[in-house]
């Protein structure tokens, strides 16, 4: 089992990284002392200030530390052991029920899957979003330390294979020509996207949690107004 450590977050080039490294090295220091930290939940099931962004922001280190980059299919029986793993270590850290397991492990594939995207978008394609003819054959420097060069090219290999490539492209074409236009206040969704227009979007762990709010924004809100339960992403 592999807990991050000082060592496993990345070292970020703005200010407001490093606060949140600042965040996630005293919930370390926290874990080591044996003191669980306190995580808020709403009716929905859903952990809400104070503490979410130290929680989600700490799973996603842990699935980072834990679940290789390789793995795309959430459902594959091999990935149970990490699982395991993720929510063990999720209990050690913070005090929260076994009634949030489901919850953890949904929100853990969703931070996998971002993190893939994310290694794609910042190591392997251009400015344009299409893929490099010759991506790099290392792993990031600021992962170095929990992407192996071995499990990196393996990566490459699957992100750069014909079928992916086109599977990718179809999806591009979806998102540019969503079936779920904004059909309600131009005002609240214009705020919507200034409030997420703040975020750092080359900052890998804002990058992961907010990218495929973004994706799917436009789908949400058409479902909260025909009276869907709840306003979030559903993983």
């Amino acid at each position: 089992m592999t807990t991050p450590t000082e060592d496993d977050i990345p070292s970020p080039n703005e200010a407001k990284g490093k606060k949140g490294i600042v965040k996630m090295k005293k919930i370390i220091q926290a874990r080591s002392e044996g003191k669980k930290i306190e995580v808020s939940w709403n009716a929905k099931g859903q952990p809400i200030e104070p503490g979410d962004t130290n929680f989600i922001s700490y799973l996603g280190s842990i699935v980072r530390a834990n679940v290789p980059i390789t793995y795309d299919d959430w459902k594959d029986s091999s990935l149970d052991a990490y699982k395991e793993i993720i929510w063990n270590i999720i209990q050690q850290t913070f005090n929260v029920d076994t009634c949030r397991k489901t919850f953890v492990l949904r929100k853990a594939r969703l931070l996998l899957r971002s993190f893939r995207t994310f290694l794609a978008h910042k190591y392997l394609k251009d400015d344009n979003g299409d893929y490099l003819e010759n991506p790099p054959n290392q792993p990031p420097a600021d992962y170095a330390s929990i992407i192996s060069e071995d499990i990196w090219r393996q990566f490459i290999s699957k992100r750069m294979d014909k079928t992916f490539k086109e599977k990718s492209i179809q999806n591009k074409g979806r998102a540019s020509n969503s079936k779920y236009p904004y059909r309600g206040s131009r005002k609240g969704y214009a705020r919507i996207e200034q409030d997420m227009s703040l975020f750092n979007w080359d900052d890998e762990e804002e990058f992961a949690i907010l990218d495929p709010v973004r994706e799917s924004l436009p789908k949400l809100v058409m479902k909260y107004e025909v009276g869907a339960d709840s306003l979030h992403v559903s993983v």
